[in-house]
């Protein structure tokens, strides 16, 4: 699962646009038009009163008749936006900044405007070419940082965030803006306690700054900084106390669902801050519901599917084998790849199995939602959710008659305009419906898909990993967020049970790992205790992980593509099962294997007592280890063709129902 997005925060247009304050540029050939002028001002206290359609009207109206006054064009440009009209507020914004290109306010809204739609190579050109004799503010400096950030130049973007953190002055809310993209950088560059401290900074110029109250605490997680975890949590909870109490119930800035399926067990508080953070990104998405009939171009079905992970990703290794099944006959299937092209084997294998595919990285909302209309998709798979690259405001405006989330994200998206869920019995039982906004539909085994080609290379030796060569080897290959505190102290608790014994962590920074160390002697476990493994490539990882003993999983979000990896490898997971999705994926994937009984526990203590009791029992680690190799080969787990067999079944099902004009209901897996 990919660490949370680095969401570039908005900064929203001040309340006192339009831009009336400054004087308008006008041919000096003759003299303005007094009814431009008029219907200007019309526009103006439309604007006042938040009547955008009726401002709108009145500005088009007045760059009509004065198309070279730079002051309309940016007013009608600022109508357009707040209409959520992205496409017609970026030419707008275009016209004012080339009739006077040596104002830094058009170039910075023009700017923002670009990158609001993704389009951040535009918009840092736009941004670079400003009049060399224009002074450049702090906002400048923001927007190109995020500008920079949003094109994975982390390292030149906290130089530029830097700047404008210095010199935003008194402005709070520029000090705000560049602080949190800051923070967002840096997380990105892995600086995980700088980014925390960014995010704190944010919290101190606005203490309601719920979203970055998250953050903070999450990002204290990401390092293992427990000390300043506990009081990031309880600030943290005093924002959560304020804002689910207040009468709008609005956080003051953008939630990040992600962050608190690692952080807490509680379904019902990931709904809430799912659907807010939803709301918050739908804020002047034009969005209907308006049913659509299930096209069938060539007689079949076209299931569109969004995602950025259409590479090298854990998504496009899960994926792979399932699709490769599913096109044929009933399916067309169109790929809509926000993502990189790195050119890997695997990209390769997974597009082509698509009829079509479109490279929407640096596409506008608006053109992926006509894109998608256009292709008369019937149903639309969201592979993103609350992470990195998603694009949920596609969703609200509706461009598939059914849309769907699944795999990407561990939980709701929060969103009206998600029609289903796709879970199974044991991550999505039909009693938790109320924990989803979207109807549950479940496949009759697993919800994660496997690749019976996933590839088995010969086992590293221990010599090889940096292993002791006697002793026990536990180990969790989830990434540090995960470690929570308890976790952890149940991790020492199994180690002092089990003389001889090291745990083998994927932690690679080493101050992280220094904390873990000073964690682990404070419990009474020796530095050597700990080993850690550094981050491999995807074949190299799976010759690692055959000399594991036993791997310990995480909670309360578990190990999903790792804890899968783990067991296509040999290896058994122990794991807690809690109240959330994200922390019941690995009991899961051992209910499908059949070893349910032996390796899911629902409390820490029965966690540790199981654990030690493998580590005390060569000959009950031998039985798992057969018993799983013989499930690897026989259960549905990790048979592409049966699972693509299943899911179609569940695509065609929910179709049958949009076709009889009923409204979207839980699919329970037994068909009733």
């Amino acid at each position: 699962m990919p660490p949370p997005p680095p969401r570039l925060q908005a900064l929203r247009i001040p309340r006192s646009a339009p831009l009336g304050s400054h004087s308008p540029l006008r041919p000096a050939s003759r003299q303005p038009s007094a009814t431009a002028r008029r219907l200007w001002q019309q526009g103006v206290d439309f604007t006042k009163v938040r009547e955008h359609a009726k401002a709108q009207v009145c500005f088009e109206q007045a760059v009509s008749l004065e198309p070279g006054d730079a002051l309309y064009w940016l007013n009608l440009a600022v109508a357009e936006h707040k209409l959520g009209r992205g496409l017609a507020a970026v030419e707008a914004a275009r016209q004012a900044r080339d009739l006077d290109p040596a104002s830094l306010l058009y170039c910075n809204f023009l700017a923002e405007r670009l990158r609001e739609q993704h389009r951040n190579s535009e918009a840092l050109h736009v941004l670079d070419q400003l009049d060399a004799g224009t002074a450049r503010d702090a906002h400048w400096h923001a927007l190109r940082g995020t500008a920079l950030a949003g094109l994975e130049r982390h390292h030149e973007a906290t130089s530029d965030l830097t700047h404008a953190l210095t010199h935003a002055g008194p402005d709070l809310p520029r000090m705000r803006y560049a602080a949190l993209n800051l923070g967002h950088s840096l997380a990105a560059l892995k600086l995980h306690h700088a980014a925390a401290q960014c995010y704190r900074m944010v919290l101190d110029l606005d203490p309601l700054a719920l979203g970055s109250a998250l953050y903070a605490a999450h990002y204290a997680a990401w390092a293992c900084d427990w000390s300043a975890l506990q009081e990031d949590l309880a600030r943290l909870q005093t924002c959560l106390d304020a804002v689910r109490n207040s009468a709008a119930g609005i956080p003051s800035d953008e939630l990040a669902p992600f962050c608190l399926l690692a952080l807490q067990d509680d379904p019902a508080l990931q709904r809430w801050a799912a659907s807010h953070a939803g709301n918050h990104q739908m804020r002047g998405v034009a969005s209907t519901d308006e049913p659509q009939p299930c096209p069938r171009p060539n007689g079949r079905l076209r299931i569109g599917w969004l995602s950025s992970d259409f590479h090298h990703h854990a998504t496009a290794i899960l994926l792979a084998e399932v699709l490769e099944h599913l096109a044929g006959d009933t399916f067309e299937l169109v790929f809509y790849s926000a993502g990189p092209d790195d050119r890997s084997p695997l990209r390769q294998r997974v597009l082509a199995t698509a009829t079509r595919v479109h490279e929407v990285a640096n596409w506008a909302n608006e053109q992926l939602v006509q894109q998608t209309r256009a292709d008369e998709i019937a149903v639309l798979i969201d592979l993103k959710g609350h992470t990195r690259g998603a694009r949920l405001q596609v969703l609200a405006a509706r461009p598939a008659p059914i849309q769907v989330s699944w795999l990407g994200y561990p939980g709701t998206s929060g969103s009206p305009h998600v029609d289903y869920l796709i879970g199974d019995r044991v991550i999505t039982p039909l009693e938790a419906q109320g924990d989803f906004t979207e109807q549950i539909a479940q496949l009759p085994h697993c919800y994660q898909p496997n690749d019976s080609r996933r590839s088995r290379p010969a086992a590293w030796s221990r010599a090889r990993c940096g292993l002791p060569e006697e002793g026990i080897v536990f180990a969790s290959f989830n990434q540090a967020y995960k470690f929570s505190p308890e976790v952890f102290g149940a991790w020492c608790r199994i180690l002092a049970g089990c003389p001889g014994s090291v745990l083998w962590l994927l932690v690679p920074e080493p101050t992280t790992q220094q904390r873990l160390r000073e964690a682990a002697a404070l419990r009474g476990i020796a530095a050597d205790r700990l080993v850690f493994a550094p981050f491999l490539g995807i074949e190299s990882h799976r010759s690692r992980l055959p000399n594991v003993d036993l791997f310990l999983d995480t909670f309360p979000c578990n190990g999903h593509t790792t804890a899968s990896d783990a067991l296509w490898a040999g290896v058994p997971v122990l794991t807690l099962q809690g109240h959330t999705l994200a922390s019941r994926v690995a009991a899961s994937l051992l209910h499908t294997l059949g070893l349910a009984d032996e390796l899911v526990r629902c409390d820490i203590e029965g966690y540790v007592q199981r654990a030690l009791q493998l580590g005390g029992d060569a000959q009950a680690r031998t039985q798992l280890r057969h018993r799983l190799d013989a499930a690897r080969r026989d259960s549905p787990l990790f048979d592409g063709r049966r699972f693509a067999a299943d899911l179609s079944q569940l695509l065609l099902r929910m179709v049958a129902r949009h076709d009889a004009g009923l409204r979207p209901a839980p699919l329970a897996a037994d068909g009733a």
